[in-house]
């Protein structure tokens, strides 16, 4: 007896006997594609215009793949001394952090995000550095200072997102080594409320976002105070300006 022919084979020429055969049966399955491709298209869309809002892009290191998974199943970002993605957002207090996201190996330049690359200021007081941090979230809108301890230089914010309301936690601490670590991860409770959120893993780039633009409005603030500094110390030289 011949062999069968293999059984997709078999499944599809069924398939298209079915559609050919039964009009009825078509017209379910063409109506079922068509809501499939509006959904599709509106995931794009509504994947775009958050990106846009983020200022942030599928584009640069480590690639749009690498970044299109993480913007869609991770919802925290961490910096660290290599930017690397695998790093933890770790809040004080609780048990273990939250989970990272499935990523190549730590160090592998797979795993580098630019605007995670974790920033020093050095040659300042640390008082001084932490004063010019809050004063950074202070002008950035949706942003709120919710505890600062000047003492331990942390700051704790909420970043309210303009369009739908979301929250995002933020920790902003400046370290003994006058470096400034950003811990920002989605509101815990939104997983465990009766949202739709509860069911989307990621955050569409806009922690990675919040610590991006935090330390692009931080940088003019710092010239001008490296700038400050400097005049200090040489109105302090002889012959220096009075």
């Amino acid at each position: 007896m011949a062999n069968l022919p293999y059984p997709p084979l078999i499944i599809a020429v069924a398939a298209i006997a079915i559609l050919i055969f039964l009009p009825r049966v078509r017209r379910i399955v063409f109506v079922l594609l068509r809501i499939a491709f509006t959904i599709a298209v509106a995931g794009i869309a509504v994947f775009a215009l958050a990106l846009l809002i983020n200022n942030e892009t599928i584009y640069e290191q480590p690639g749009i793949e690498a970044r299109a998974v993480r913007f869609l199943t991770v919802d925290q970002a961490a910096t660290s001394e290599k930017g690397l993605g695998s790093a933890a957002c770790r809040w004080p207090g609780e048990q273990r952090a939250p989970a990272a996201q499935p990523s190549p190996k730590p160090g592998e330049e797979g795993d580098v995000y630019p605007e995670l690359m974790q920033r020093g200021y050095p040659g300042l007081p640390r008082q001084r550095l932490f004063e010019v941090a809050e004063r950074t979230v202070n002008s950035l809108g949706g942003w709120k200072v919710v505890n600062a301890d000047p003492r331990r230089a942390v700051l704790e914010c909420i970043y309210s997102s303009r369009i739908l309301g979301w929250q995002d936690q933020v920790r902003i601490t400046v370290t003994p080594r006058n470096e400034i670590e950003i811990c920002s991860r989605a509101d815990p409770a939104r997983s465990g409320s009766a949202s739709w959120l509860r069911y989307f893993p990621g955050d569409l780039g806009a922690n990675a976002a919040h610590i991006k633009q935090f330390y692009e409005t931080l940088e003019p603030q710092m010239d001008q105070v490296y700038k400050e500094e400097q005049e200090r110390e040489n109105a302090k030289k002889p012959g220096g300006a009075r």
